[in-house]
């Protein structure tokens, strides 16, 4: 079951010379809920989506598994972010359980301007490092599942910025904030974000690699509890 649900994952990370992209998704049981994609929307638009299903195992592997399906298929179609959210809920609302919800946040980027759009579906917070300062993107939005469509649309925001050389967008899951090791604090939202900013400088990977060694100094080398999902993308042009 973790074979296949790696399969679903992306095998390689789209490569642009405006935009250098990383990623790392590990599941800390033997299957998980966490889920990360990219898609060419058009010749200049990339989609990146993060995601979490609510719960661990095999149930949340197979709604991972309809979320892919569904955001290869609609995310070409419905090119808003917000406008996806939306039919992604309607898609979903028909067939996931009642006690199950999907959290997404998901970015267009467009490869000429730098311009990207941001939408947030109860979702952690994007984080904006430029002229290396942090700010953590909070988009309004309910988790996929909840609520009737009427209102979910009422609810969903989408916020756009406009990238400059060096800007940096961190698309992360829970297992990431939430890290801990046992009986002490999280790892949390400002350790995230100060650890980011000290290595701005560095490459996508780099600055991936500063925040999961960073994170596993925290945990002290322990083993997670939740799955862990990391989408780094760094602005070149």
């Amino acid at each position: 079951a973790q074979d296949m649900q790696r399969k679903l994952l992306p095998q390689e990370v789209p490569s642009f010379k405006e935009l250098e992209i990383e990623a790392l998704s590990t599941p800390a049981f033997e299957v998980g809920g966490d889920y990360y994609d990219f898609t060419m929307i058009d010749e200049h638009h990339l989609g990146v989506l993060v995601g979490d299903v609510s719960g661990k195992g095999v149930s949340a592997a197979f709604y991972m598994a309809e979320m892919k399906g569904i955001f290869q298929s609609l995310a070409r179609i419905y090119r808003s972010p917000k406008e996806f959210l939306f039919q992604a809920h309607t898609t979903l609302a028909s067939t996931i359980d009642k006690r199950s919800f999907i959290s997404l946040i998901y970015a267009v980027i467009d490869l000429r301007s730098g311009v990207a759009q941001v939408a947030r579906a109860g979702h952690c917070p994007l984080l904006y490092v430029s002229d290396s300062i942090g700010t953590y993107i909070k988009p309004q939005g309910l988790g996929l599942g909840m609520g009737s469509s009427e209102f979910f649309k009422q609810t969903v925001a989408e916020e756009r910025l406009q990238l400059k050389q060096g800007d940096i967008l961190v698309l992360y899951t829970d297992g990431v904030t939430e890290a801990h090791p046992k009986d002490e604090d999280e790892f949390g939202f400002e350790r995230l974000q100060h650890g980011v900013e000290r290595s701005r400088r560095s490459s996508a990977v780099g600055i991936r690699d500063a925040i999961i060694e960073a994170v596993a100094l925290h945990m002290k080398h322990e083993s997670p509890e939740d799955d862990l999902t990391l989408v780094v993308l760094k602005w070149n042009k």
